[in-house]
């Protein structure tokens, strides 16, 4: 990139780090370099078009993302993710630097890759080690300062292992927490609906800002039972996370996820799932893989399905992940949403939260004014 496109990256993230999520998806996509649909770019497009319709919980989880982010090495945080990250890639995806090593690759790839992907890459540097404080204390400003709080409230909370139940009512999921021995009900973003309801997982519950309610900060991983029972009762839980994949007892790939959500804990490749026909999936997934936009499809059907009356109330969770996506939702306004449909949104609205509840009750209020 030439000296002109680095800074006006420094722009993006310094918009970022303000909070304003629109300014620094404008800077990002007039790089050349970046490609329009990465990750990163569809996350800012996501978060732009919510706007002010952003939950507590919503600023925090774009707080602990940007900390992941943070490579600058002038910047205490920057210095602490490199550290993190030498770390993380030592102890816990060192397979994938030695497959690197030896094909010949090249070992910076893997590094990013890690930063990008690991959950334990992210756990450790955002929690662990201290990073989420160091970021707000250093580089958060303007709205996203504003918004720390909750933020910090996570400050310290403890990597549990939980068994996912049923969803409740009132936007509700029940969970299993194994070191408690004990059942707590927690914000149903949609963690058991995408990785199954009986699902062990490894994940640290957090305040959510919402009526007293316990939230995962990220989406949790699936792992063996006894993984998630090991990591709730010991002493150092990133010690049996090493053990396990040391003896093989889960697999390295498995803490990779290229899916990173901010406003739901329903993954991006779910709706895919859940929103195209069995005998279409393997032909949409190659097409995604080549770049096209399937995943915005995929959230259009469900919602359609949705305004036809046969979506059932148990997917709640994929349709708030569907509204949430800024294409599916312009295209649902320009063609679903119809006169004498306000029930069905604001029946839909009152079993999901904020700031998919907002967006299904403006369908419901412009359904109530077309009619």
């Amino acid at each position: 990139m030439t000296a002109a496109h680095l800074d006006v990256v420094d722009q993006s993230l310094a918009a970022e780090r303000s909070g304003d999520a629109a300014r620094a998806l404008e800077l990002h996509a007039s790089v050349p370099a970046f490609k329009k649909r990465s990750r990163h770019n569809l996350m800012l497009t996501q978060l732009a078009s919510l706007d002010d319709e952003l939950p507590d919980w919503v600023w925090a989880r774009w707080i602990a993302y940007q900390t992941t982010r943070c490579e600058e090495p002038k910047t205490e945080t920057g210095t602490m993710q490199r550290l993190a990250l030498k770390y993380a890639v030592e102890a816990f995806h060192e397979d994938q630097l030695a497959d690197c090593h030896a094909d010949g690759g090249d070992p910076i790839r893997v590094f990013a890759g890690v930063a990008s992907e690991s959950w334990v890459f992210h756990q450790l540097f955002v929690h662990e080690l201290g990073g989420l404080e160091r970021f707000v204390d250093e580089l958060a400003t303007g709205r996203l300062a504003e918004h720390a709080a909750l933020a910090r409230s996570w400050v310290g909370t403890r990597i549990g292992g939980y068994q996912l139940a049923e969803s409740r009512p009132g936007g509700r999921v029940r969970v299993r927490d194994v070191a408690a021995d004990a059942d707590v009900e927690v914000l149903d973003l949609g963690a058991a609906a995408s990785a199954g309801v009986g699902a062990w997982v490894l994940g640290r519950l957090v305040p959510s800002g919402v009526d007293g309610l316990l939230m995962f900060d990220t989406p949790p991983v699936v792992v063996p039972e006894s993984l998630a029972r090991d990591v709730a009762r010991a002493a150092e839980p990133w010690k049996q996370v090493k053990a396990a994949l040391d003896e093989g007892t889960i697999a390295e790939r498995t803490f990779m996820r290229e899916d990173h959500e901010l406003v739901t804990d329903v993954l991006a490749i779910d709706l895919l799932r859940l929103g195209t026909r069995p005998a279409d999936l393997d032909r949409v997934t190659a097409q995604l893989r080549t770049g096209r936009d399937e995943i915005s499809r995929a959230a259009f059907r469900i919602l359609r399905r949705a305004a036809d009356g046969v979506l059932d109330e148990s997917e709640a969770s994929h349709l708030a992940a569907a509204v949430l996506q800024p294409d599916a939702r312009a295209d649902a306004r320009r063609m679903l949403v119809r006169e004498r449909q306000h029930d069905i949104w604001a029946r839909w609205a009152a079993l999901v939260h904020d700031p998919a509840r907002a967006l299904l009750l403006d369908f419901a209020d412009w359904s109530r004014a077309a009619a």
